[in-house]
């Protein structure tokens, strides 16, 4: 349920993350390879939006704090699986985009990030894999129009990737289900550029001045 770039040379992961729009960068480290934090630093100097999680076995609390005040937003240490480092990066990437809960709540609709499960009007939607997909990123980047490349992109990886037309019969598909249970304006189509999901409800209720002007930050990980 994620595309991940990996790259062990610090100055490609500069380029991947300036060339790619990722939710996340995982940088490893260690006790013997704290110089990589100057690679934290040129990422907060180049004004890379995607929250920034150091992974690491084990680490002395000076290191920790070391790699905290330069700039990672979190740190995962002595993980038991990647099955607990993949759910910590997916939390970490719900709050960042302002929802505080497991579930995206737009409208009418709830999406279930842990199980993959989306509902409607409380009532379960029978999505595919991609289906389910497109419609997870398109929640989590509400308000932003995603063009058909970009979500290829999410969906593949830009490896194997079928033509884009391909994106409209999905998004048709969802809509069909979702208009079955009620709901008939959860993605919206914005002629010429792409797809985006508005929350209309608060498009009726007044802004909190505390996140006025917050921009929405950008499931991809480079590692």
């Amino acid at each position: 349920m994620a595309i991940v770039d990996e790259t062990n040379d610090p100055e490609e992961a500069l380029d991947l993350v300036k060339f790619y729009d990722y939710d996340a960068i995982l940088l490893r480290l260690s006790e013997s390879r704290l110089g990589d934090l100057e690679l934290i630093r040129k990422l907060r100097l180049a004004r890379i939006r995607a929250p920034l999680i150091a992974i690491a076995r084990s680490m002395s609390e000076a290191a920790r704090l070391r790699i905290l005040q330069t700039g990672a937003d979190d740190l995962i240490v002595d993980a038991l699986s990647h099955e607990e480092v993949f759910m910590k990066v997916q939390n970490l990437i719900r709050r960042s985009r302002g929802f505080q809960e497991n579930a995206l709540r737009i409208g009418q609709v709830e999406i279930n990030m842990n199980a993959k499960k989306i509902y409607a009007n409380g009532r379960p939607v029978m999505l595919t894999k991609k289906e389910y997909q497109i419609a997870e990123i398109l929640a989590l980047r509400k308000g932003v129009v995603l063009s058909k490349e970009a979500i290829l992109d999410h969906l593949y990886g830009g490896l194997d990737e079928p033509n884009p037309k391909i994106i409209d019969v999905f998004i048709c598909k969802i809509r069909k289900k979702l208009q079955a249970l009620g709901v008939d304006d959860f993605i919206e189509t914005n002629w010429g550029r792409g797809y985006m999901v508005i929350d209309h409800r608060q498009e009726s209720q007044p802004q909190d001045l505390t996140t006025q002007g917050m921009p929405t930050l950008p499931t991809r990980v480079v590692a």
